[in-house]
């Protein structure tokens, strides 16, 4: 079958299927791009961020999904003129999937889209490990959700999202279906990868703690998905293969021989990342546990404090570490950073109240004072 639209996908990824789409069951990288279509894909810069954005809309399946995906894509896409046109067909796939996504409310519904789960706060955390760790329990104790806990397997069949804090930085954890080489279902990959982060829960009060962890991994290799260090940058791979930083937890680290049973585990697998010991019962490691998660995230507090009065301690901006006075500007309004005169700086690294750049880099518990 000839391709409706062709795409070089070392370059453009998903440009093609924005514009146009692909017959049913076509391999995209089999259909060559037109010279024109080469030279501006590729003098596009785009960023590794937008690229995560188009893996999303791939991975998307609900028109909500998408629409999500493409406005991320559209915030995110170099502005200049080597991606005009593109700007312009993301714009357009936009009016289309809003259409759909606002035909399917009047619907009253219609297909659910399980690999998707809005995210919500400042970064989004899938919890995920093998039948009978206790994922549910620890997200029960961390955030306001309340779901089934049985010691039967597969008590969790769908996605559920609970808000932890960490000094009032807000993180949604994901609690999902167990990862079993057996019954797995295959939307628990997009669910996966659209996540920030990964959380893999163990149960060390059980003797099969190696056979949890093969068939963990056992799943995720069969979903192409590689968990890496907490601090590492979430990649995709033209291959498929998804690298999603992670932190491991061994849960129940307060029952009989918990600690004998790691120690035996770290004894048969080389490189064995560390797994923390958390307990959902004690509350042990928990604020460890969020600790690593906020700061694996990057993410910072910084306070505003308008000219003249007293600053707002009750409600942080949340951005990356590294982020510049001027982003944040943009942050509290898209406008506020072009009409922004001078800033002033409450914090560790300044006098109080002095005087900065725009470009100064903000660090935890700053207060800002934004003047236009």
């Amino acid at each position: 079958m000839r391709c409706k639209a062709r795409v070089l996908r070392n370059a453009g990824d998903v440009y093609a299927d924005i514009r146009r789409g692909f017959p049913r069951g076509e391999n995209a990288a089999d259909c060559p791009l037109p010279r024109a279509a080469q030279t501006e894909i590729m003098s596009t810069n785009l960023t590794p961020q937008y690229r995560e954005a188009e893996e999303e809309f791939r991975q998307a399946v609900s028109p909500e999904a998408k629409l999500e995906a493409l406005e991320k894509m559209l915030r995110l896409i170099p502005k200049h003129k080597g991606t005009e046109k593109m700007q312009g067909d993301i714009k357009k796939r936009i009016a289309k999937w809003k259409t759909q996504s606002e035909q399917a409310k009047k619907k009253g519904g219609g297909r659910v889209d399980l690999s998707h789960v809005p995210k919500e706060g400042s970064a989004q955390v899938v919890v995920i490990g093998p039948v009978n760790t206790g994922k549910s329990s620890l997200i029960s104790v961390m955030t306001n959700l309340e779901p089934n806990i049985a010691e039967y397997p597969f008590t969790t069949r769908m996605p559920q999202p609970g808000m932890m804090f960490h000094h009032g930085i807000p993180i949604q954890l994901v609690d999902t279906p167990a990862l079993d080489p057996n019954v797995t279902e295959r939307w628990i990959s997009g669910l996966i990868r659209n996540a920030d982060m990964a959380v893999l829960t163990l149960d060390l009060a059980r003797d099969d703690l190696l056979e949890q962890w093969e068939a963990a991994h056992t799943v995720l290799e069969d979903l192409k998905i590689n968990l890496i260090s907490s601090d590492g940058e979430k990649v995709f791979e033209e291959s498929g293969w998804a690298h999603l930083p992670s932190i491991y937890l061994g849960n129940k680290c307060a029952m009989d021989e918990a600690e004998e049973r790691l120690s035996i585990l770290t004894e048969l697998i080389e490189d064995l990342p560390q797994i923390h010991p958390v307990s959902a019962r004690t509350g042990s490691g928990l604020e460890e546990f969020k600790e690593n998660v906020t700061n694996s995230m990057r993410l910072i507090r910084v306070f505003s404090k308008p000219p003249g009065k007293e600053p707002d301690m009750d409600h942080p901006f949340v951005v990356k570490r590294g982020s510049t006075v001027s982003e944040l500007a943009k942050t509290v309004h898209k406008d506020l950073a072009l009409k922004m005169k001078f800033a002033r700086v409450w914090g560790e690294e300044v006098y109080d109240g002095q005087r900065v750049a725009m470009d100064y880099e903000l660090i935890d518990g700053d207060i800002v004072e934004l003047n236009d």
